[in-house]
């Protein structure tokens, strides 16, 4: 709301995503949002189809959201894009490039590519697995949130009502009654 990048950190299951997306569906109506997942896969070309994809072309080298309004990109899993021979990851460089510089290179054109009136709000797990660091010269930009751990007990509630409900939906809604028990044994098993 202050235009300024956020990254929201925390271990996987604690609902950093939730929390952003709920957030930006909720926003007020100056500012439009789209979404973005980064996979191991993910590449530089993929993130200027999603820019392009949801901003206007004010010009050929200027790109903005509609007439009065701001946008927010929200890139769920920001570390998963895989690790170049150099130890970059060229999705998150380009997205350094779009913050530091206002914009990126169309390789295609060979010309400069302004964004305006663009924030993004980054969400991303501790490293490991198939999760990379990244590096500081991208998160520089954010303001970090930490979402802590949930409790077991909390974990149990939250699931036990997602699951009622789901299940309470269903031809037979007596499955409803195993939901605590199924969620008892998963939040163990986790």
């Amino acid at each position: 709301m202050n235009g300024h990048n956020v990254l929201v950190m925390g271990e996987t299951g604690v609902g950093k995503s939730v929390i952003a997306k709920n957030f930006l569906m909720n926003a007020p109506e100056n500012l439009l949002s789209a979404f973005i997942n980064f996979s191991g896969k993910t590449s530089t070309a993929n993130l200027v189809d999603a820019v392009e994809g949801n901003l206007d072309a004010l010009r050929k080298n200027m790109l903005q959201p509609k007439a009065g309004k701001k946008m927010v990109f929200f890139i769920d899993d920001v570390n998963m894009p895989q690790l170049d021979r150099y130890g970059s990851q060229p999705p998150c460089e380009l997205l350094r490039q779009i913050i530091d510089q206002g914009g990126y290179y169309d390789v295609d054109k060979l010309f400069f590519k302004n964004v305006r009136e663009t924030k993004f709000v980054t969400a991303c797990a501790p490293p490991s697995g198939g999760r990379n660091p990244v590096s500081p010269r991208l998160f520089r930009h954010f303001n970090m949130l930490w979402v802590p751990d949930l409790s077991n007990q909390s974990m149990k509630q939250i699931f036990s009502q997602i699951l009622k409900g789901y299940l309470a939906l269903g031809s037979d809604s007596s499955l409803a009654t195993l939901a605590d028990m199924i969620i008892k044994a998963a939040v163990e098993i986790y």
